[in-house]
C-alpha cells in the first residue's frame, strides 16, 4: 500500500501526459469498427471488480439510439416474451431498424428477469474508489498537472464536443420514438448508460494508473478497456448492451463537431447528428440551405445564427434588407468599404452589429472574398467595429492607412 503521498512527477512521468493525452483523443474520435471480444471481456472484468455476477446477456447495438431502446426492451420483459411481444413496443420507424438485432441476439440468451441498470455499482462505485485513492495518495500539483494535460484537454475536444451532442441527440429521439410500454424504462436511460470511447474522465484515472504512484488504480481497468474497444454501453443486472463505435467524426478547427455538407457525426444504422460549429442543426439546414423566409421562421436562436452563417453575413445583409448604419472606406484595405448593420433582435436575439468587409488578396477568379463579423452594438461606426475586430481603437485602426 502506498502510505506517502506524491508531491511531483519526474521529467519522464511528464512526458507521459501527452502521450496519454494523445492516446485518449484517439479513443475517443476513432471510428474503427468495436473491437467486440476485447470489449466483452473488459465488461465482464468491470463486473468482476465491482463484485457482481459477470453478464449471461451480450447485446450488441449499432448506434447509443438503438442502445437506448434495446436496454429499454430487456429491462421491460422476462424471457421468451422479449420475443413474442418486443414488437408491440417499440414505434414502428425504430422497430424496423433494431428487432432483428434484439430479437436474434436475446431469443436464446434471456433466462431470469433482466433486472434494473448496475450502473451504480459496475460504473461509480468502481469510479469513486479509485478516486478516493487518487486524492488520499497524490498531492495537489500532480493532480493539477494530470487534470490539465490529460483530463481537461480530452474532456473539451472529446467529452464536452462530441459525447455530450451524442446524448442530446439520443434524448430528443427516444422520447418521440418509443411508445408507452417501454417509455418507463427507457426515460432514464441516461442514468444507466456509459459513454465508452467519450467517457472522457477516464483518461484521468487511466493516467496515474500508467504512473503506477496510486494503490488501487487498477480497479477501474474494466471500465478503461470497454471504452478503448466500443461505444456507449449501459450494465445491467444479468445483462450488457455495447454499442459500435462511431463511423464519422467531422470537426473544424477548434474542435467542434462541424460539417458543411453532411453530417458532422455517424454510427451505423442510420444514426446522424448534423452541426455547424458545435450547434446541432436540422439536416435540411446542412443539405438544402436554407432562404431568408426559412431563416427567419426559425424559432430557435441558435440555429437561426447557423443558418444565417452558412447563407454569409455578407448575403444575409442584402437579402434581408438590413439597415446600414455607417458606411467607411477601409484604411488597411485601399479600395475596399467598411459597411456597419443594424442586426434587430426579431432576426438574432442577440445585441450585436454586423460588419461587412472585403478580404485584402484577390482570389483565384479575380473575384475579393466578403465577409461578415457580429460585433458589439457599442460598436457605432465601421471603422470603430474593424479596429474592434483587432482588437484595436478606432484611431488605431484608422492609422493603418499610413502603415501600408
Amino acid at each position: 500500500m502506498n502510505t506517502k503521498r506524491v508531491e511531483t512527477l519526474s521529467q519522464a512521468q511528464k512526458e507521459l501526459l501527452t502521450a496519454k493525452r494523445n492516446e485518449w483523443m484517439a479513443i475517443g474520435l476513432s471510428t474503427e469498427p468495436a473491437g467486440r471480444d476485447a470489449a466483452e471481456a473488459a465488461a465482464r472484468t468491470a463486473y468482476r471488480t465491482a463484485g457482481l455476477p459477470e453478464p449471461k446477456i451480450v447485446i450488441w447495438m449499432d448506434n447509443p439510439l438503438h442502445g437506448a431502446i434495446a436496454q429499454g426492451i430487456l429491462r421491460s420483459k422476462v424471457g421468451a416474451q422479449v420475443g413474442a411481444q418486443v414488437g408491440a413496443q417499440v414505434g414502428d420507424q425504430v422497430w424496423a431498424q433494431v428487432r432483428d438485432q434484439v430479437r436474434a441476439q436475446v431469443w436464446d440468451q434471456v433466462g431470469d428477469q433482466v433486472r434494473d441498470q448496475v450502473r451504480d455499482q459496475v460504473w461509480d462505485q468502481v469510479g469513486d474508489q479509485v478516486g478516493a485513492q487518487v486524492w488520499d495518495q497524490v498531492g495537489d500539483q500532480v493532480r493539477d498537472q494530470v487534470r490539465a494535460q490529460v483530463g481537461a484537454q480530452v474532456w473539451d475536444q472529446v467529452g464536452d464536443q462530441v459525447g455530450a451532442q451524442v446524448g442530446a441527440q439520443v434524448g430528443a429521439q427516444v422520447g418521440a420514438q418509443v411508445r408507452d410500454q417501454v417509455r418507463a424504462q427507457v426515460r432514464d436511460w441516461s442514468s444507466g448508460c456509459a459513454w465508452g470511447q467519450h467517457d472522457a474522465w477516464l483518461s484521468f484515472y487511466d493516467t496515474f494508473d500508467e504512473l503506477g504512484i496510486v494503490d488501487g488504480a487498477e480497479r477501474i481497468r474494466g471500465l478503461v478497456g470497454v471504452a478503448r474497444n466500443c461505444g456507449w454501453w449501459w450494465p445491467l443486472a444479468g445483462a450488457v448492451v455495447l454499442c459500435e463505435r462511431t463511423n464519422r467524426i467531422l470537426r473544424d478547427p477548434q474542435g467542434r463537431l462541424h460539417c458543411a455538407d453532411g453530417p458532422a457525426l455517424s454510427y451505423p444504422g442510420d444514426f446522424h447528428i448534423w452541426c455547424w460549429h458545435g450547434t446541432p442543426v436540422p439536416q435540411d439546414l446542412i443539405e438544402t440551405p436554407w432562404d431568408v423566409t426559412r431563416i427567419m421562421a426559425e424559432s430557435n436562436t441558435e440555429v437561426r445564427r447557423c443558418a444565417i452563417e452558412k447563407m454569409g453575413w455578407d448575403q444575409f445583409v442584402v437579402a434581408a434588407d438590413l439597415t446600414l448604419a455607417d458606411e467607411s472606406d477601409d484604411p488597411a484595405n485601399p479600395g475596399q468599404k467598411l459597411r456597419l448593420y443594424d442586426v434587430p433582435r426579431k432576426v438574432l436575439d442577440l445585441p450585436v452589429r454586423v460588419l461587412v468587409a472585403s478580404n485584402a488578396t484577390v482570389e483565384r477568379n479575380g473575384e475579393r472574398h466578403t465577409f461578415g463579423l457580429t460585433v458589439p452594438t457599442d460598436c457605432t461606426t465601421a471603422m470603430s467595429a474593424a479596429g474592434w475586430t483587432f482588437d484595436l481603437t478606432e484611431g488605431e485602426y484608422a492609422e493603418l492607412a499610413r502603415a501600408t
